[in-house]
């Protein structure tokens, strides 16, 4: 359970992190 809490966690910052990036390159073009 531990691991698959923190394979969830990753995954969250993964996404928030793509998303972040997506969102800067385009306000920067």
């Amino acid at each position: 359970m531990d691991s698959n809490l923190k394979m969830s966690l990753i995954t969250t910052v993964c996404a928030l992190a793509v998303i972040l990036a997506f969102s800067f390159t385009a306000i920067m073009n």
